[in-house]
């Protein structure tokens, strides 16, 4: 009988042990699994956390990609603009040496060629294109000059008399606008007509005309006597300019 108790005291104490040992692996399991589960949490982060990193440095990158293409692209932009800037000066300086040589040295002889007037208001014309901003503001037509005229090539008209109707135009006229200014020529073998319109504001006072009118007149009478007649209308918006000479 002792040795039955003994036996079951001997059994219970191994049956204590065996659950204390299965409990304590227990805690031991849950508390690695607590710890795995905490550091998946946190590597979990880390991974999202490094993720938008790289998703704005991403963001970053092509901004700046973007930059580095506009930067070229502005630059060619610029690079077109000075090369007309540069070709316009190179035609504007081209234009004033010919217009300084013709004021110059062609006034000495008083009289000139249609064809040589009409040089000069060509250059003088481009060489004041410097300063309008609208490509169609200038227009000259020639269609109705006679090259086969005797008075093309030969001295005919005062020198420099188209220079006080053209100049008028631009000190009193509406230039940066289409069709802003418009000058034609006809030549025949009997006449040489010069008219000039420009636009000019609804606004605009009629003037009576400075010195340069009155020296214009006074060059005319003395070169072209009693063959000469002046012009001029005006409308709303346009202003008309004409000088014949009879040959």
């Amino acid at each position: 009988m002792e040795d039955t108790s003994y036996l079951l005291i001997v059994f219970l104490i191994i049956i204590v042990v065996w659950l204390w040992i299965k409990l304590s692996n227990a805690k031991g399991v849950n508390t690695k699994l607590g710890k795995l589960n905490t550091e998946f949490i946190n590597y979990n982060k880390q991974l999202l956390k490094e993720n938008h990193k790289l998703i704005a440095d991403n963001a970053l990158l092509e901004a700046d990609h973007l930059n580095f293409q506009l930067q070229p692209h502005t630059l060619n932009n610029i690079l077109a603009h000075l090369k007309i800037t540069a070709n316009k000066l190179n035609l504007g300086l081209s234009s004033l040496s010919e217009t300084l040589e013709y004021i110059l040295y062609k006034g000495k002889s008083h009289l000139v060629s249609v064809e040589e007037e009409m040089s000069f208001i060509k250059e003088y014309l481009q060489l004041n294109e410097l300063f309008i901003h609208e490509l169609d503001a200038i227009d000259i037509d020639y269609s109705k000059v006679d090259r086969n005229s005797k008075y093309f090539s030969s001295p005919c008209i005062p020198h420099l008399i188209s220079a006080y109707f053209v100049e008028n135009a631009f000190k009193h006229g509406v230039i940066n606008s289409k069709a802003a200014l418009k000058v034609i020529v006809i030549l025949n073998d009997r006449e040489f007509v010069l008219t000039v319109q420009n636009k000019i504001s609804p606004h605009h006072s009629k003037g009576k005309g400075g010195i340069g009118l009155k020296n214009m007149k006074n060059r005319l009478e003395l070169l072209v006597p009693n063959r000469h007649d002046i012009q001029n209308s005006s409308t709303n918006e346009v202003h008309h300019s004409t000088l014949t000479i009879k040959f």
